[in-house]
This record gives C-alpha cells, sequence and structure tokens, in this order.
C-alpha cells in the first residue's frame, strides 16, 4: 500500500508541476517537488523492505508522463533552442556549429533570438553525433516552426528515456526499478521536458554496460563510442568501466574495448571537424555553476587576487580555469576511489553509476539533467544505497534549480529582496553546495568501509544466474556472501 501511495503521488506532484507549465509559480512549484520527490522516497522505502509494484501500473504512469513531457513546452531550460540553433548551422547555412555562435554568426535567424543570452557567445559543446541530429530534425521535421523544433527534441529525449525503460525493464524485470526512472522528476522534468540530450547519453551508457554483461565487448565499444559523439563528459563513466574490463578480463580485452571506442570517436571527430570541436570545449572549462561546491572558492580566490591588485576580470578568469582544473582532477580521484572496490563486482553497473555520481558531487559546473548520464545504469542496481545518494542528488539538484518565471530575464539575482526568491538564491548558493558535501562525505564513507559480505568470490555463473546479480541488497540467501554496495 505504502509503494502504491508513493508511486501516485510522486507522478501526480511531477505531473502537476508540468502542467502548470513555464510560468507556474516558483513558491507552488518547489512545494510540488518536495510532494513528488517525497513520493519517491516512499517507493524506495517500501520496495526496498518487500516489493509490491505491479508492472502494468508503473508502465501506464510513467508512458503518460513521458507523453505529458513532450506535450507541454520547456519549463526549465531553453537548450532546445540551442540545439535548434546549432542544426541549423548545418542543415540552413552550411557551416559548422564549432566555430559559430549565435551572436556573432546569423544573429538574425530566429532561432538564434531564442538561444539563452548566457550562451550566445558560445559555439557549440556537444558531439557530432547530437549535431547530426540536430541537423536532420531541422532539416525536415522542425525547420523554421518553434513548436515542432522543441517537440522534435522532446521527443528524441522521450524515446531514449522510454527506450531505457525498456532496458532496465527487459535486465531486472522489477517495476520499482522502472519507477524510480520513470515518475522521477529529474528524468521527466529536467530531461525530457527539457528535451536534453543526456537522455541519450545515458542510454548509450545503460545499452553499453548491458552488452558487455552479454558478453558483447566489441559492440559496447561502439555503443560508448557514440555515447562520447553525443557528449564528450561520457568519457568518465566509460574509462571506469575499461578499469572494471581490466580488473574483470585482463589488460588486453581493456586495450581491444579502449581501442574500438577511440576509433569510433576519432571517425567521428574526423568527419565534423577535426580539432576545431575541442576549441569550445575549452571555453566551457571554465564554466562554474552556482551550486557546485567549487562557486565558494572560485570567489574567495577572486576576491583574494583583487586585493592584491590585480584586475578583476583577469582574477576572475584565473580563479574559474584553477578552480576548474582542480575540480576535474578531484572528479577524476573520487571516480577511482569510488570504483576501487566495485571493481571486483561481476558486472560493471555500480562502477559506471559512481562515475556519474563523482563527476556530479565534484565537477566545477553541474546541471540537474546531468544525472541522466548515470541514472538509467544504476537503476539496475536500485538496491544499493550508491543509487539512493544519487537520487538524493539529484533532488537536490533538481529543487536549486528551480525556475522563477516571475524574475527570469528581468534583475539581477543578487539583488532579489523577496523573501522567498532571496532563500532560494541561499539554497542554490550556499546550502546546495553544503549538502552536496555531505553527500560526499556519506559516498566515501561507504566506499573505504570493509564491507558485511561481498559476491567476489562467487563464481560468475552462479551470480549470472540471479536476477540482479551483485547489485541487489539484501542479497538472495542463495547467494549470501557479501557485495559491495
Amino acid at each position: 500500500m505504502t509503494s502504491l501511495v508513493g508511486l501516485f503521488v510522486a507522478t501526480g506532484g511531477t505531473a502537476a508541476i508540468l502542467l502548470r507549465g513555464p510560468k507556474g509559480s516558483s513558491p507552488v512549484n518547489i512545494a510540488l517537488l518536495l510532494v513528488a520527490f517525497a513520493g519517491l522516497g516512499l517507493v524506495v522505502a517500501a520496495e526496498t523492505r518487500r516489493p509490491r509494484l505491479g508492472a502494468p501500473l508503473v508502465f501506464a504512469l510513467t508512458g503518460g508522463l513521458l507523453v505529458l513531457a513532450v506535450a507541454i513546452p520547456p519549463t526549465q531550460s531553453r537548450d532546445v533552442y540551442a540545439y535548434a540553433y546549432y542544426g541549423r548551422l548545418v542543415s540552413h547555412y552550411g557551416q559548422s556549429p564549432y566555430t559559430h555562435s549565435a551572436a556573432g554568426h546569423y544573429p538574425e535567424d530566429p532561432f538564434a533570438r531564442r538561444v539563452d543570452p548566457i550562451w550566445r557567445s558560445n559555439a557549440s559543446v556537444y558531439g557530432p553525433v547530437w549535431t547530426w541530429i540536430s541537423a536532420l530534425g531541422t532539416a525536415t521535421v522542425a525547420r523554421s516552426s518553434f513548436l515542432a523544433t522543441r517537440i522534435y527534441f522532446q521527443t528524441v529525449a522521450a524515446l531514449a528515456a522510454a527506450l531505457s525503460l525498456w532496458l532496465i525493464w527487459r535486465r531486472t524485470r522489477s517495476p520499482a526499478a522502472v519507477a524510480f526512472l520513470g515518475v522521477n522528476p529529474v528524468i521527466i522534468i529536467s530531461i525530457v521536458n527539457g528535451g536534453h540530450n543526456d537522455a541519450l547519453v545515458g542510454l548509450g551508457v545503460l545499452a553499453g554496460v548491458l552488452l558487455l554483461i552479454a558478453e558483447r565487448p566489441a559492440w559496447a565499444a561502439v555503443v560508448f563510442g557514440l555515447a562520447v559523439l553525443i557528449k564528450v563528459s561520457a568519457l568518465l563513466p566509460i574509462a571506469a568501466v575499461g578499469l572494471w574490463v581490466w580488473r574483470r578480463h585482463g589488460l588486453k580485452a581493456a586495450t581491444k574495448m579502449g581501442g574500438v571506442t577511440a576509433v569510433v570517436v576519432l571517425a567521428g571527430f574526423a568527419l565534423s571537424g577535426g580539432r576545431e570541436i575541442l576549441a569550445p570545449l575549452h571555453v566551457a572549462q571554465t564554466h562554474i555553476s552556482g551550486s557546485s561546491v567549487w562557486w565558494g572558492p572560485r570567489k574567495w580566490i577572486t576576491w583574494a587576487s583583487v586585493a592584491k591588485g590585480t584586475p578583476s576580470s583577469v582574477a576572475g578568469e584565473a580563479a574559474r580555469l584553477r578552480v576548474s582544473t582542480v575540480g576535474s582532477l578531484c572528479a577524476v580521484g573520487m571516480t577511482l576511489l569510488l570504483a576501487r572496490r566495485r571493481l571486483r563486482n561481476s558486472d560493471p553497473v555500480l562502477v559506471a553509476g559512481a562515475a556519474v555520481l563523482a563527476y556530479t558531487l565534484l565537477a566545477a559546473y553541474v546541471l540537474p539533467w546531468y544525472l541522466g548520464w548515470g541514472l538509467p545504469v544504476m537503476a539496475l542496481a536500485w538496491r544499493s544505497r550508491l543509487y539512493w545518494l544519487t537520487l538524493l542528488h539529484g533532488a537536490i539538484l533538481q529543487i536549486a534549480y528551480l525556475p522563477d518565471p516571475t524574475i527570469e530575464g528581468k534583475v539581477d539575482k543578487l539583488y532579489i529582496m523577496r523573501p522567498l526568491q532571496r532563500m532560494q538564491l541561499d539554497l542554490y548558493q550556499v546550502w546546495v553546495p553544503l549538502l552536496e558535501l555531505v553527500i560526499i562525505v556519506a559516498v566515501v564513507v561507504i566506499s573505504v568501509k570493509r564491507p558485511k559480505w561481498s559476491l567476489a568470490n562467487v563464481p560468475v555463473s552462479a551470480v549470472s544466474q540471479a536476477t540482479r546479480a551483485d547489485i541487489t541488497w539484501p542479497a538472495p540467501s542463495s547467494l549470501r556472501q557479501p557485495t559491495s554496495t
């Protein structure tokens, strides 16, 4: 009964936010988000003790939310118009999106005017595969229609999410695993309603891991390469999976997988501009989001440099570069830490998911939809405490990035005087980073703590007979030898 209540509460809260549309007031949406995530928490708690959810109901509610997410205009982000502009550069103007920006080239284009002002001076930071998908859409179904454009990108995201859900169901036969993605506001609102390409990245990581489990490493490497060609950031979880292959099957197998992935990536780059693709990525490297744990250090370093006489613009640029570099190194270090104890697992599910969690906790620039890279594959391990922490982090980011339509494009958020708006800014820049630090400590503790039991010594043939192998908690009684979370 608790599972059903939680499922309906999570679905209702998510649907209500979508139905309120892009102009929905911030206070009500915050309350609805809290309700939705509370419902999802009830499902987690109840299903962990005793699975009761039925597949038909879960798929019906998930399907309804996916359709609703496509029908409603984006409520959180305008990235679909940036995707469209970069696609139009190829399909309408015959130009490279890696050397052209909305502000500097074709500013009269109707989609250039809809690109978020923050990104109008930037070239595309997306991979060639996503550029081809964008160009295909703007050359066919989307063309010059804003409505058709946003539905096109939302549909692509919805189809990727639906395919991920199908793969999860096919592997786990767990309605709970499907529900944790299918009614999750991060997936439905941030990714599908926002039309974000992160749904395809998550699908690529999930499909690649499943292909490895099915002992098809060559195809897994091809899929991994395609994921990188959508967003280069997919390299981190894929590299972590490569470590698992090395530990599990030897250096030769890992080298072969890495080699095939590299060939796919290099071929995609060569067909789309070569090294010019990397220039926008270098610029994007210095971006720092307000909810990142590095937002405060970036300000402190800048102020210290200015106090010593350095011009503010120079000090700010140097601080951003320094902090973003340190953040990237910390994300890699955290990935190695989280992966170390999970390299013995019978599959690389938690290794891939841990890398995404590490990135979203410690990278300098993080947005809620970035969790979409890892949530699908981690749904295979939905009983893991690491997955629960990932769900919690997604909820925190989703609430922090909830837009306020009453001030959008009108005032500087630094000078908001309304109490609720001030609270949102404090939440965004102060409390979220602090909560992320708490999650980081929790993740480190469960990763360095000696496990009570593990499947390290269980024969792979025995593990493969279990529905969820070593990713269940607790494990089936027949396999009750110790696992990691």
